[in-house]
């Protein structure tokens, strides 16, 4: 009895503290929500590596990566955007409705960088 004493009283203290830890965000990054409303650059992903690493887009433009590899890859700028596991012939598209430059990863294979300059 005194087992189970302990393990409700575990629970109702621990419980709490977990739940109030956990990361409850439900919302995307900004730059994945944004429509775009310029141009579109294509990169293309073939042998491990980007096809045009550093690329250019106005604002409100967008980023097009179609993967033409063998193996699933990424287009992932930290805190950013992050394009998700993008499987062998498919694509994702990242809209950006704000300037800077960003620099990003392949989160698979890290060697595997470019940069995004917007304006």
């Amino acid at each position: 009895m005194a087992m189970r004493r302990r393990w409700l009283l575990l629970t109702t203290l621990l419980l709490p503290c977990v739940g109030a830890c956990a990361d409850t965000s439900t919302a995307a990054p900004e730059t994945t929500t944004v429509a775009a409303t310029g141009p579109s650059v294509a990169v293309g992903v073939a042998d491990f590596k980007f096809s045009s690493p550093d690329v250019q887009v106005p604002v409100g433009g967008s980023v097009v990566w179609s993967n033409n590899d063998t193996q699933p890859h990424t287009a992932t700028s930290a805190g950013v955007f992050d394009a998700g596991a993008i499987e062998p012939g498919s694509s994702a598209t990242v809209a950006f409705p704000t300037a800077g430059t960003f620099t990003y990863i392949c989160s698979f294979h890290p060697f595997m960088t470019g940069t995004v300059t917007v304006g």
